[in-house]
């Protein structure tokens, strides 16, 4: 009996430890079917600024053939807890464009990787 609430203690406090590694601020915005392809991919990579915090907006929009954005997914490169984060502004799935904003932690810098997908 001592021997498993020993052993049910450890197994907790590991799996509570290995819950706080990992936690990457990635999303994603629509569900992409069969025949969505993928129209633009991107990667924006911003250093860190000391005790500054560092943003940046990207804005996909198509001048010739214009689809219709199905799913966006946007990818957190920096996996520790201390990658930025990522805000739809405007347009997104259903529209032919998108506006994200992103946004790094105080003192840290991002590393996004965007994938648009469309019909």
């Amino acid at each position: 009996m001592k021997f498993s609430v020993i052993l049910l203690v450890v197994s907790l406090s590991a799996l509570s430890e290995a819950s706080g590694r990992g936690r990457s601020h990635s999303i994603t915005w629509g569900a992409r079917s069969y025949r969505d392809m993928l129209l633009r991919r991107e990667i924006i990579t911003e250093k860190s600024k000391f005790l500054r915090v560092v943003t940046k907006d990207y804005e996909f929009d198509q001048k010739k053939l214009a689809r219709t954005i199905t799913q966006i997914v946007i990818t957190d490169q920096i996996r520790d807890g201390n990658g930025g984060y990522a805000y739809l502004t405007a347009g997104g799935p259903q529209t032919t464009y998108a506006k994200i904003h992103l946004k790094s932690q105080r003192n840290q810098g991002f590393s996004f990787i965007i994938d648009i997908y469309g019909i």
